[in-house]
C-alpha cells in the first residue's frame, strides 16, 4: 500500500464519530466540553417533568359499564400526553449524547481511525439499546464500545449490544469482579477454575453461574492443552504480564489447566470494560502451573506494549523468580 493509499485509509476519529452519529443526533453534533446548552436543557428538562408531574390526574369515571377515562376534556388529556412523551423523548436523547460524548472522550486518545463505515443497521440498533440508559457507569461502558466500533468496525457483534442492554447493575458488577482475572491464549480469554485461586480474589462459583446465565461465560470447554518441550513454548497473559511455558527436555509434554472460559461476547465486553487487571493474580497463576509441573519451566514478565498484529514485547526479568525469593526471604526473617 502506497503513502497515498495510506492516507486515505485513515480518517480523523472525531470527524468519523460525527458522520456516524449525526443521524441519531438530529443536528450537528459538537462534543460536550464545546457546548453551551447544558444549562438550557436542563432548565427544559425540569420545566417538562414539573408539567407532568402536575397534571397527572387523569379523569376516572366509574358507570354500569366500568370503569373508564373521561375522553370529555380530549385536549387537556392530549397536551398532558404531549408533556409525556416529550419528556421521555428529551431524556432518551440525553441519554445518547451522554453516551455520544464518552465516545468522544475515548477517541480523542486516538490519531487516526479506519475510513470503513460503521454499518446504519449497527448504529440504529446501539442508539435503541442506550437511549434508555441513564447510569453514569453503563453510559461510559457504550461509549467505549461505540469508540471501539468507529476504530475497527465489527469488533461489537448484535448478539453482545443484546446481552450488554439487558444486563443488570449487579450483572455488571458481577461481570467486572470476574472479568479482572482474565487470562488470554491463543485468543481464548479464561480464568483457572482452581476453587483456591478464585476465593483468593472473591470470584466464587456463583459469580461463574450468573455470567453463565448472562452468555458472557462458557463452561462447556473447561480444558486448555498447552504442548511444550525445551524448543517449544507456550504462553499465557493478560495485559501487564506474560507468562512462558516451556519444557526442560526435549520430551513433548502437555499441560492440562482447568478453566472457565469467556463467550466471544465475553471477550468484546472485557475490551469495552477495561477491567482493572490484578497483575498477582497471574503470578499465583503461573507459579501455581509450576508447582505442579516439576518437568517444565515457568517464567513471567512485565509487558512493554503489545503491537496491532498482537506481537508481545516484554521486560527479560523474570519476576516470577523475584517473587519467589521476595517469599523466601520474607519466611527467613
Amino acid at each position: 500500500m502506497g503513502a497515498t493509499e495510506i492516507v486515505q485509509a485513515l480518517v480523523s476519529p472525531a470527524e468519523k464519530l460525527i458522520d456516524a452519529v449525526s443521524g441519531a443526533i438530529g443536528k450537528a453534533y459538537e462534543p460536550k466540553h464545546v457546548r453551551k446548552m447544558a444549562d438550557a436543557k436542563a432548565y427544559e428538562l425540569k420545566l417538562i417533568s414539573e408539567t407532568v408531574r402536575n397534571n397527572s390526574d387523569v379523569p376516572i369515571v366509574y358507570d354500569s359499564t366500568g370503569v373508564s377515562i373521561d375522553t370529555s376534556n380530549f385536549e387537556e388529556i392530549a397536551k398532558r400526553a404531549s408533556s409525556r412523551l416529550a419528556y421521555q423523548e428529551i431524556a432518551k436523547q440525553q441519554n445518547i449524547e451522554a453516551v455520544v460524548d464518552n465516545a468522544y472522550e475515548e477517541l480523542e486518545k486516538v490519531e487516526s481511525v479506519s475510513s470503513e463505515p460503521v454499518k446504519p443497521d449497527w448504529m440504529i440498533r446501539f442508539f435503541n439499546s442506550v437511549e434508555d440508559i441513564s447510569d453514569e457507569d453503563m453510559q461510559k461502558i457504550w461509549g467505549r464500545i461505540l469508540a471501539g466500533e468507529i476504530k475497527e468496525p465489527n469488533s461489537y457483534s448484535y448478539r453482545t449490544l443484546e446481552k450488554l442492554k439487558n444486563m443488570t447493575q449487579k450483572e455488571a458488577e458481577c461481570f467486572q469482579l470476574v472479568s479482572s482475572l482474565a487470562l488470554q491464549n491463543s485468543g481464548r480469554y479464561f480464568i483457572f477454575s482452581d476453587n483456591e485461586l478464585m476465593h483468593k480474589y472473591d470470584v466464587y462459583f456463583s459469580h461463574i453461574l450468573k455470567l453463565e446465565e448472562c452468555g458472557l461465560m462458557s463452561m462447556q470447554s473447561l480444558t486448555l492443552t498447552l504442548n511444550v518441550s525445551s524448543s517449544q513454548k507456550d504462553i499465557i497473559y493478560n495485559s501487564g504480564i506474560i507468562g512462558i511455558i516451556k519444557g526442560k527436555d526435549e520430551t513433548p509434554r502437555k499441560i492440562v489447566l482447568y478453566i472457565y472460559t469467556f463467550t466471544e461476547s465475553g471477550k468484546q465486553l472485557i475490551s469495552a470494560i477495561k477491567p482493572k487487571e490484578k497483575t498477582q493474580y497471574v503470578i499465583d497463576c503461573l507459579d501455581h502451573i509450576r508447582k505442579s509441573n516439576q518437568m517444565i519451566s515457568v517464567t513471567a514478565h512485565t509487558i512493554n506494549y503489545i503491537d496491532d498484529k498482537g506481537k508481545i514485547n516484554y521486560n527479560q526479568k523474570d519476576i516470577l523468580t523475584v517473587e519467589e525469593a521476595n517469599q523466601e526471604e520474607n519466611c527467613s526473617h
